[in-house]
């Protein structure tokens, strides 16, 4: 169908070289006037031009020299404009052209960020009906009572269990516990790190009693697990249907549910994390502190006499498997906890090594409880930060180059974005052991890449950015019938494994892989090996960008030898510095989840309104141009167009396109097939 036409002349005038701007990648949320801040440039030459909304030029930066960042495959530039601290919204221009006005400087930047991950998990929550109130446009019924599960002959147990409650472990409707371990104590340790913070803040949820919002949403889930323990102290693996529902709201999920196997790295996690909790519960409700604390070291004996009981999917069982055969590291993370917990030195493991945790490798989670428990561990705990600053230091060099990113080309395998937030989350706790802030610089530069300075261009958290997720693997998201998805998500990312890549009749995708695995992505509901979400990975996040907020607020960990100053509120330098881009809202604000149709994605109050921005490409609607180039003509011409797209021009075998919202078309505005 035939879109916009262009003049003829516009061919010839498109290839005139100083045409083709380069490219700006920036966090798209915002960034905040106190910290170190950049920007990755593509395609560039010259200086770097930072123009606030009145047109004044009031930064320029020459870019650092080019460097090639092999996951992309593209030679880049770095450009720091840390010395730009007034609030506003700038535009960014090199030689003359705008390449794009959504630059903002705020306070509190991530908060809204941080409040919509956690937020996340009530819209995960099995067993209970999520209502208006709390959740907006996204309520719907309950389902899963999971009142009276039965025993897969797996579990070794006999006829049904009560084991309601608990968040869906992704884009499907099981629930896990190893994947739910990793999860929960990363929540956890978010609060015991920053209590008095954590206690203020609120994000409309339903109240238990007078628990802090992020220790209700947590209980939620710890309730769901005590229920997975047996009687001898052992912990069962999972509860799932049999196979995969279809796309389906969870209360038409009508497929008969088990209670399926029982295992070592289960039962080791769920020790970890009662462990944690008991901390953190007893000053609100020490009969549950004691109940978690318990419940821990009944699993851990049962560990210990059973440790070598790993877990795979019995033969008609096609869920999620979390299946391990290394256990080592899952007695060193509940031994930790546990000898935290009690300080009884029978639960008390040695050594310091470890890497940055996954949930089939936990190892790092106990060599961040040794660092940060010098007193307790001795040696261990000199061992563990060792084991901590040798690798935080070869992040923080990695993000000194190419894209500004800590991550190398082998993180990106399956749930790369997790690597990458997990990457920042053990950056950050190098911070607290040595107060180095080299280390929060580099764990702050993960937050930019998944919120939009990434070869993708696009914030990987649904509802944030001008370009965000719309389309991902996630069933509520799918069959709730609103055109946005439950937002605050953080989707897996690119890789370039491709195991979703196939037939659609077996509900897999085209090939998006591209050669590259940073841009090896495809945001399609079929594209679970990169667009699916899962609590692993919104935990990390949700951690990454409290703990920055909390920081930043003047609060720190009471080990931490890492401080950052309270900030003060980000003004502008006059009140024509500020550019209404966002029709009103503020950016950081805790109503504010910026989202490119302009709905109400508002993760804290879902029934306030909160518009979103339109897309600011080099070639958008919003883009001033020189109207007597040429190809500022053409740039107009595409422009008529509705707020909310945008195109841009593409070169593709030395043919000239143009691409708007993903699609490409020739330059009469016939759609191409491909």
């Amino acid at each position: 169908m035939r879109r916009f036409a262009f003049p003829a002349w516009a061919l010839i005038a498109a290839f005139v070289p100083s045409a083709f701007a380069a490219t700006a990648y920036i966090n798209q949320v915002g960034y905040r006037a106190s910290d170190a801040k950049e920007l990755t440039i593509a395609d560039g030459n010259g200086k770097v031009e930072f123009v606030d909304a009145s047109g004044k030029t009031v930064l320029s930066v020459d870019p650092s020299a080019a460097s090639n960042w092999q996951p992309s495959g593209q030679n880049v530039q770095l450009v720091d404009f840390s010395s730009l601290k007034d609030a506003g919204t700038y535009s960014i221009k090199q030689n003359g052209q705008v390449l794009r006005n959504d630059l903002k400087i705020t306070s509190k930047t991530f908060e809204s960020v941080m409040k919509a991950s956690i937020k996340w998990f009530y819209y995960q929550r099995a067993s209970m009906a999520l209502e208006e109130q709390y959740a907006g446009k996204w309520s719907r019924a309950a389902g899963h009572m999971d009142q009276n599960v039965q025993f897969h002959s797996s579990a070794g147990g006999q006829g049904s269990l009560n084991t309601s409650k608990g968040w869906y472990d992704a884009g499907d409707f099981g629930k896990y516990i190893v994947n739910s371990g990793i999860t929960t104590y990363t929540l956890i340790s978010l609060y015991e790190h920053f209590p008095e913070y954590f206690k203020a803040q609120k994000w409309s949820i339903p109240s238990d009693g007078s628990l802090p919002d992020l220790l209700a949403e947590i209980k939620y889930n710890l309730d769901w697990m005590l229920t997975m323990q047996a009687s001898d102290g052992g912990v069962y693996h999972k509860v799932s249907a049999l196979g995969f529902p279809g796309d389906i709201m969870p209360a038409q999920d009508n497929d008969a549910r088990y209670v399926i196997g029982k295992s070592t790295a289960a039962s080791y996690d769920f020790a970890a994390v009662m462990a944690a909790a008991s901390r953190v519960y007893k000053p609100f409700d020490a009969s549950y502190a004691s109940k978690c604390l318990e419940a821990a070291k009944k699993a851990f004996a049962w560990g210990n006499s059973n440790p070598n009981k790993t877990f795979s999917n019995p033969s008609d069982v096609s869920t999620g498997e979390y299946g391990d055969a290394s256990l080592g590291d899952e007695k060193q993370f509940a031994g930790t906890e546990l000898f935290i917990a009690t300080g009884d030195a029978s639960y008390k493991q040695s050594g310091g090594d470890g890497k940055v945790p996954s949930w089939w490798d936990v190892s790092g989670l106990a060599v961040y409880g040794k660092a940060t428990h010098a007193a307790e561990f001795g040696g261990d705990a000199n061992a563990a930060a060792s084991t901590l600053t040798a690798q935080a230091d070869e992040f923080v060099n990695r993000a000194k180059t190419g894209f500004g990113v800590v991550m190398a080309n082998d993180d990106f395998v399956w749930g790369s974005n997790a690597v990458a937030a997990n990457q920042g989350v053990w950056l950050l706790h190098a911070f607290y052991v040595t107060g180095e802030k080299k280390y929060y610089d580099a764990a702050r530069k993960v937050l930019d890449y998944l919120l939009g300075k990434n070869p993708l261009n696009m914030s990987f958290v649904t509802g944030f950015g001008v370009k965000s997720p719309m389309m991902p693997h996630h069933r509520i998201s799918t069959a709730d019938n609103v055109t946005e998805p439950v937002p605050g998500m953080l989707v897996g990312g690119p890789q370039p494994a491709g195991e979703d890549v196939g037939s659609k009749a077996e509900w897999k995708c085209d090939d998006y892989r591209t050669g590259h695995a940073a841009t090896s992505y495809t945001d399609e509901r079929c594209s679970y090996a990169t667009n699916e979400v899962a609590i692993n990975w919104n935990a990390p996040l949700a951690y990454l960008a409290g703990a920055i907020e909390a920081l930043n607020a003047g609060f720190a960990p009471s080990f931490s030898k890492g401080k950052i100053e309270a900030e003060q509120a980000a003004t502008p330098a006059s009140s024509s510095s500020v550019n209404n881009q966002n029709n009103g809202n503020n950016p950081s604000s805790s109503s504010s989840a910026n989202n490119q149709n302009g709905q109400n994605n508002n993760p804290v109050n879902p029934t306030s309104s909160s518009a979103g921005t339109s897309s600011v490409d080099p070639v958008s609607p919003n883009n001033p141009t020189n109207p007597s180039d040429p190809l500022s003509i053409l740039k107009s011409e595409i422009g008529n167009v509705p707020a909310g797209t945008s195109a841009v021009l593409r070169v593709k075998n030395h043919k000239l396109y143009v691409e708007k919202n993903g699609k490409l078309y020739d330059l009469k505005g016939n759609k191409l097939s491909h």
